[in-house]
């Protein structure tokens, strides 16, 4: 019987092109099952456990098909089950409104009579680089930021768990905080505690993908001016309170090829920076972007698809369709994939055989009907942020091409946010985002953020 997971060999295995893809060291030992797509996935990963997370791609009707049958079943949640867990996206194991309710809660969860006390909230959160996050709301964290705080529920959660199962940790974590995933999994191994990692085919590559079209004719810039920029991240109660909570920008005038690659570590503030040129986030100052045809809207397209869709289908997504162009993007993002990536294309009917079809969309489906929704009004700038998530590297590596492509033919520039080596050799022009401390007197400000060019990249 053909299973939707294959356990591989962990060592160097080759990539769609042949070559041979670099895997850590450190990941050898652990049991891992790779997956072709994102819903094989999560399919699995919920059966693994047994249940405890809805499932989001598969529409409204069966989500909360899932969480009534999850809300009705006694003691899912009683830390006896032994069950630890990441989710592929971690802010669906996240159950409170700020970092330091999540790691308390963990902690009393984990906190049994006469078993020995896990470890101290504090020290956890310093080792996870969360200490100055502990009061900040969740929904402002980084998606980086994110998944060390899951982590560090789940070192935790060590104390009581008989299993630890992490799905898709790499399409957060950053290079640079690999080492904490690897902490992690020794901190349970030590306790003698059975882990496995659920994770997408070549997501944990090191490689660059494949270098720029240089065929294309003049490309497309853009100008971007950011000047007194201070992004709100108060929350409701921060708010109530008359507390101002923000984070700064430092200024930046400039203009820049296509398509555009803002890296960084984890935490730094790409995401920040894009909902802000988006107009997703509130901020004072100027953010003004000017591409091909003057200063016209940004549009993005989040990491999280499924939540930015609200789990909507292609008819009530896309009502008109091929009326406003939207049909002709679709098909032009989908007929390159289905050339560079024939296993995902096989799956991927033409736009108008799922017009009117209210099933589900698959992640792959969704990414492209969000994207053509975004380029039929010929915008300023697309922003793509960590445009891998969900895919697999040769779906993602094929997908991103796509929508360069058809960006670009309708005269529209590309940011790309990502913070893996993927797109290196994709950008026209890369740029560094990286986070500066102020001074604690500085009335709320959490930190600042820098724009830079990057050493190794081009200008």
């Amino acid at each position: 019987m053909d299973l939707p997971w294959r356990t591989r060999d962990l060592g160097t295995t080759p990539n769609a092109t042949g070559a041979k893809q670099r895997l850590p060291e450190w990941k050898h030992d652990i049991p891992t099952r790779y997956f072709a797509t994102y819903e094989a996935l999560e399919n699995a990963f919920r059966e693994r456990v047994a249940g405890l997370v809805p499932r989001y791609h598969a529409g409204t009707r069966v989500f909360w098909d899932d969480f009534q049958r999850l809300y009705s079943r006694s003691g899912v949640f009683a830390p006896e089950n032994g069950e630890a867990y990441i989710t592929s996206n971690p802010r669906d194991c996240l159950a409170f409104g700020t970092p330091f309710q999540v790691l308390q809660g963990a902690w009393l969860s984990a906190s049994r009579p006469n078993a020995a006390a896990p470890e101290d909230p504090g020290r956890v959160a310093k080792r996870f680089g969360l200490s100055g996050h502990l009061h900040q709301s969740i929904r402002t964290l980084s998606g980086g930021e994110t998944v060390r705080l899951a982590l560090a529920k789940a070192h935790l959660m060590a104390a009581c768990a008989a299993r630890l199962t992490v799905a898709s940790p790499f399409s957060w974590l950053s290079l640079d905080h690999w080492h904490l995933f690897r902490e992690l999994v020794d901190h349970y191994r030590s306790r003698g505690t059975a882990l496995e990692l659920f994770a997408l085919d070549g997501e944990a590559s090191t490689l660059a993908g494949e270098d720029r079209d240089e065929s294309a004719a003049v490309p497309l810039h853009f100008t971007w001016r950011l000047n007194a920029l201070q992004l709100d991240l108060g929350s409701l109660i921060d708010r109530l309170h008359d507390r101002r909570v923000w984070v700064g920008v430092a200024p930046r005038e400039e203009t820049l090829a296509s398509p555009c690659l803002l890296c960084g570590d984890n935490g730094q503030g790409k995401s920040l920076v894009a909902k802000t040129l988006a107009g997703a986030l509130a901020y004072t100052g100027e953010a003004r972007v000017e591409g091909p045809r003057g200063a016209r809207r940004v549009r993005l397209l989040f990491q999280d698809v499924f939540n930015q869709s609200l789990m909507r289908s292609m008819p009530q997504l896309a009502p008109r369709g091929e009326d406003d162009g939207v049909a002709a993007a679709y098909d032009a993002i989908r007929d390159v994939i289905r050339h560079r990536a024939p296993l995902a294309g096989r799956t991927l009917p033409a736009f108008g055989d799922r017009r009117h079809d209210a099933a589900p969309l698959s992640l792959l489906e969704m990414k492209i009907l969000l994207t053509a929704l975004r380029l039929v009004d010929h915008d300023a700038v697309l922003i793509l942020d960590e445009p891998d998530w969900g895919l697999s590297r040769p779906d993602a590596v094929a997908f991103v091409a796509a929508v360069v492509g058809a960006a670009h033919d309708r005269g529209v520039p590309v940011i790309l946010i990502s913070h893996k080596p993927w797109w290196r050799n994709l950008a026209r022009s890369v740029r560094r985002v990286s986070k500066e401390t102020v001074s604690s007197g500085a009335d709320g400000c959490l930190f600042r953020i820098r724009i830079d060019a990057d050493p190794g990249g081009p200008s």
